[in-house]
C-alpha cells in the first residue's frame, strides 16, 4: 500500500522569497514528494539582531556590485506563483521577544489541526516554545554555514573574510538551543577567497536539494529507516562560538586585510600562469611509496598536460591526459607511447569544438572505449577506438542536460558503476557533490541511480581523481581535495560499505604535492602493473 504523502506547512515573513527558496519548494511538487499544506505568513516580520553596522553594510553592497553573478539566489519571487501550488494561507502575529518569536495559544490550535508532518521555517526569527513540537517530524531549517565551527551569522561572511577553506551548510530539525537542533544534512563548499556575495550564492543554490532529498527518502524507506540513517548526520560536539555582524573598527580592520590578500592574489595569478605537468615513475614497489622519484614529462610548446591515465595492452603501453591548449584555451585528448621509461611526442587523439579533460579509458571485450569528460557539452562522451590508440569515433552520448565531472568507471560484483561529480544547479559548485550510479550493461547507458545520490557533499572529497584501485580485499577511490584551491591534493578514500542500497567510506591517505619544490596542488593519480602517474599543478 502507498504511504500517503507527507503533509508540509511553510513559514515565511513575506510572499516575495528568496528564488533558492521559491524553487526548493517548486521542486517539492514538480517531483510531488509532498503536499505543501499551508503557509504561515508573519503579520509582523522582525529582524533577529540589532541592525548591522554602517560600513558592513556598505562592504555588502559593493560586494553585490562588484561581484556579479549568472543566477543570483537571493532575487524575489512571489511564493503564490508556484506552480500546482494550493496551500491556505494562514497569518500569524507571533509574540515578540528580544530575538524569539512564540506562538499564541489560537495559533498554536490551528497548525495542530492541520496535522503537519514537516513545518519549513523560511522566515520568523529563533522560534521557542511548543510550535516545535507540532510537526511529526519537527521544524526544519537551514543553517549556512558550518555549526561545527561557529554558529550565528552572517551566513557565509566569515568565511571569506578569515580565510576559512570551507563553507559549510546545515540542515537541521529545530531545538530550543540556537543552531543545536538535531543535524538531517551536511555539506561543504569551497570558500570563494574574494566575495561574500558569490560565496553566499552557490551555497543557498548548493542547499535547496537538502530538504527534497530528505522527503525523498522518507518516501523511499519509511520514516522509522530514516530516523535511523540520521545518526550519520550526529555530530560529536557543536562549536558554542556565536559569531555576529561586525561593528565598524572590526569591519575597517577585516576589509583592510581582505584587500590586501585580493590584491596579493591578483597580483600573483597575473604574474604566473597557471601550468600542470605530468610525472611517471615505477609501481614496483608500494603505489604509494616514494613519489619524490617520479621524473617529469616535458609539456608540449604552448600547452600543458594533466589529467593522466595509463594503458598497458599487450607489450605496448601508452599515457593519455588532457592537452591544454593556451593559444585555443581548450583541452583536447593526447597520447604518447611509453617505451623504456621514455615518453614519445603527445600526439591529439581527440578534438571537439568545446574542451575535453579526464580521458578515463576501459576494455569491454575486445574493444577499447574511452568516457570523457565533456561538461561544456552538458553530457558525458563516450569514444570507441576505431584504430587504437590514434583514431576514435564518437559511440554514445549520456545524461544530455547535465554537467558532470570526472567519470569514473569500474566492475564489481557483476554490475558497472560508474562515479561522477553532478552540478546540482547552474549556480552551484561542481566540486561539491558526487553521484554514484550502476548498470547491468556497460554500453547501453541505461544507468540508476543510487538512492543516497549524491553519495558524497563535501568538496574535500567529491570529485573523482582516477582509477578505483583493489587491494588486500578492500576497495580504494582516489578523491580530489579542492578545499584550499582547486586541484589542492589527493585523498585516497577506502570503502567501508558499498552495494545498490548503501555507500560509506573514510580518508585512508592523503597525498599532497610535495615531491619537489614549487607544486602547489595534484588532482590525478593512476595506477598500471608496471606505472604509476600523477600531476602537479604550480604557478
Amino acid at each position: 500500500m502507498q504511504r500517503p504523502r507527507l503533509k508540509i506547512g511553510v513559514l515565511i515573513d513575506q510572499f516575495q522569497i528568496p528564488s533558492w527558496a521559491w524553487e526548493m519548494l517548486s521542486l517539492i511538487l514538480k517531483k510531488e514528494l509532498a503536499e505543501i499544506d499551508f503557509i504561515l505568513i508573519n503579520q509582523s516580520p522582525k529582524s533577529s539582531g540589532t541592525k548591522s553596522s554602517f560600513l558592513y553594510r556598505v562592504f555588502s553592497k559593493l560586494d553585490r556590485t562588484i561581484f556579479k553573478v549568472n543566477q543570483n539566489a537571493f532575487v524575489r519571487k512571489d511564493i503564490r506563483k508556484i506552480p500546482s501550488l494550493k496551500a491556505e494561507i494562514i497569518p500569524i502575529k507571533p509574540v515578540q521577544k528580544i530575538y524569539s518569536d512564540w506562538f499564541e495559544k489560537g495559533d498554536l490550535e490551528k497548525i495542530k489541526a492541520r496535522n503537519p508532518d514537516i513545518l519549513i521555517r523560511l522566515g520568523f526569527r529563533i522560534l521557542k516554545g511548543e510550535i516545535l513540537k507540532i510537526p511529526t517530524l519537527g521544524v526544519w531549517s537551514y543553517h549556512h554555514g558550518d555549526n561545527l565551527v561557529n554558529k550565528g551569522g552572517p551566513p557565509c561572511f566569515w568565511e571569506v573574510l578569515k580565510g576559512w577553506e570551507t563553507t559549510g551548510s546545515v540542515l537541521q530539525i529545530l531545538s530550543e538551543k540556537l543552531d543545536d537542533g538535531k543535524v538531517i544534512y551536511r555539506s561543504w563548499s569551497r570558500t570563494d577567497p574574494l566575495s561574500v556575495h558569490r560565496n553566499a550564492n552557490k551555497v543557498y543554490w548548493k542547499s535547496l536539494y537538502f530538504i527534497p532529498r530528505n522527503i525523498e527518502r522518507i518516501n523511499q524507506v519509511g520514516i522509522d529507516q530514516w530516523k535511523l540513517e540520521l545518526e550519520m548526520w550526529e555530530a560529536d560536539s557543536m562549536n558554542d562560538i556565536t559569531l555576529k555582524p561586525p561593528g565598524n573598527l572590526e569591519m575597517i580592520g577585516l576589509g583592510l586585510s581582505h584587500i590586501t590578500k585580493t590584491f596579493k592574489r591578483k597580483v600573483n595569478e597575473s604574474l604566473n600562469k597557471e601550468v600542470w605537468q605530468i610525472w611517471l615513475g615505477s609501481n614496483a614497489n608500494n603505489i604509494f611509496s616514494d613519489l619524490k622519484s617520479l621524473k617529469k614529462i616535458p609539456n608540449p610548446k604552448g600547452s600543458y598536460l594533466a589529467d593522466p591515465f595509463l594503458v598497458e595492452e599487450g607489450d605496448e603501453k601508452y599515457l593519455f591526459a588532457e592537452q591544454f591548449d593556451y593559444s585555443k584555451r581548450k583541452g583536447v585528448i593526447s597520447f604518447a607511447q611509453i617505451s623504456d621509461g621514455k615518453i614519445s611526442e603527445f600526439r591529439t587523439a581527440i578534438e571537439e569544438t568545446f574542451h575535453l579533460s579526464y580521458p578515463f579509458l576501459f576494455q569491454e571485450g575486445e574493444e577499447w572505449f574511452m568516457l570523457i569528460e565533456s561538461s561544456a557539452s552538458k553530457s558525458l562522451r563516450l569514444y570507441k577506438a576505431k584504430e587504437f590508440p590514434k583514431k576514435w569515433k564518437l559511440y554514445k552520448t549520456w545524461f544530455e542536460g547535465y554537467e558532470m565531472y570526472d567519470p569514473t568507471i569500474v566492475k564489481k560484483d557483476g554490475l558497472f558503476w560508474l562515479f561522477v561529480n553532478v552540478k546540482p544547479h547552474p549556480g552551484a559548485s561542481s566540486f561539491d557533490e558526487l553521484s554514484l550510479f550502476y548498470s547491468e550493461d556497460l554500453l547501453t547507458g541505461d544507468w540508476i541511480s543510487h538512492p543516497l545520490n549524491p553519495i558524497i557533499s563535501d568538496v574535500r572529497s567529491s570529485r573523482p581523481a582516477g582509477n578505483l584501485f583493489f587491494e588486500n580485499g578492500t576497495w580504494y577511490r582516489p578523491a580530489q581535495d579542492s578545499a584550499k584551491h582547486y586541484g589542492h591534493q589527493i585523498r585516497i578514500q577506502e570503502i567501508i560499505k558499498w552495494d545498490k542500497d548503501n555507500f560509506s567510506e573514510k580518508t585512508f591517505k592523503i597525498i599532497s604535492a610535495n615531491w619537489n619544490r614549487g607544486l602547489i596542488g595534484t588532482h590525478t593519480i593512476n595506477l598500471s602493473k608496471n606505472w604509476i602517474v600523477v600531476d602537479s599543478f604550480q604557478r
